[in-house]
């Protein structure tokens, strides 16, 4: 039995790496920081689960303390990124940061104009 859970801890965190190493490529191929933010945020969050699942998965039979723990980590890992890719995405727009000549749509320009202060009438 101890041997299956080895195998299924090395088979997570395996995956977990090839994850994050998607997530690196991504970060580095990517045209603008909108795709890059969602390649760090949907790959990099799960790769990091991936990796925190196998080291449950490794430590369990030894430690049950290490299953709180883990778990804990990942409740943080889904609660943090999320927000913190959204407001970085939303301050990158709001400073008009250049977008890829790639991008066709522009969805959030009748909601969110990009210089709220010239709107405002914001001091200079």
């Amino acid at each position: 039995m101890e041997i299956i859970i080895e195998i299924l801890a090395s088979i997570t965190m395996l995956l977990g790496a090839l994850l994050i190493l998607a997530s690196g490529i991504g970060l580095v191929r990517l045209p603008d920081v909108f795709c890059r933010m969602h390649a760090v945020g949907k790959a990099g969050t799960l790769g990091i689960v991936m990796m925190i699942t196998g080291t449950i998965l490794f430590f369990l039979p030894s430690d049950w303390s290490v299953l709180f723990r883990g778990l804990l980590a990942i409740f943080f890992q889904f609660l943090t990124t999320p927000a913190a890719t959204h407001l970085l995405a939303r301050a990158a727009y709001l400073s008009d940061y250049p977008v890829s000549d790639r991008t066709a749509v522009d969805e959030l320009k009748t909601y969110l104009p990009s210089r709220p202060d010239d709107l405002i009438g914001g001091a200079e």
